[in-house]
């Protein structure tokens, strides 16, 4: 699902554009990228040619939404979504990348949250948003909690990745507790 010809700006540092093809080398790169998949629940690699199918399947489908986060200049710096979009619940699942390292602990994943959950509370109506998170990323946690969300359960032992078995966070953010964390919100062409 994609907002047509549309993006999402924060005035303050960045904007989020629909994810398109011209984004999968660099959905690969980040997502391929030891340091960065470290951090990731997915551990397998990501090829080129199965991104660029699969970019037009999640463009069609109505049960994702996925953006590129960009700095005012039009630089990627990662990328923030929606799967699992269940309107008769009202529910969602996020997911966020900063994949661009000069961009990490510049409050991105937090003000790329922040923009995209404004805009799909207000414009999809939903209710809750969740995630599943490494319990032991501190940083990631600090980044949830000042959005409002709340650790929901421990998953003990639920994945393995990179050949170790470990525990995962639920997370759980209600509309009535989301707390913005920008200062401005528009819609804009993509032209400007």
């Amino acid at each position: 699902m994609i907002i047509e010809g549309k993006s999402i700006r924060s005035g303050e540092i960045m904007r989020l554009r629909p994810l398109d093809k011209e984004h999968m080398e660099l959905k690969v790169k980040w997502y391929n990228d030891p340091v960065i998949n470290k951090t990731l629940i997915i551990d397998e690699p990501l090829e080129l040619d199965k991104s660029l199918v699969w970019i037009d399947k999640a463009i069609a489908d109505e049960t994702r939404l996925d953006f590129i986060i960009e700095s005012v200049d039009g630089e990627p710096a990662g990328i923030v979504g929606l799967v699992g979009i269940d309107r008769k619940h009202g529910i969602a699942e996020s997911f966020c990348i900063i994949g661009e390292k000069k961009f990490l602990g510049r409050s991105y994943a937090t003000i790329a949250h922040s923009l995209m959950f404004e805009y799909v509370f207000g414009k999809l109506d939903l209710q809750k948003i969740w995630a599943i998170l490494y319990t032991n990323n501190p940083a990631i946690v600090k980044v949830v909690e000042r959005l409002g969300y709340k650790i929901e359960g421990t998953l003990r032992e639920e994945k393995c990745v990179h050949d170790k078995r470990i525990d995962l966070y639920r997370i759980g953010l209600l509309r009535r507790e989301f707390t913005p964390c920008h200062t401005d919100y528009k819609f804009i062409p993509d032209d400007q």
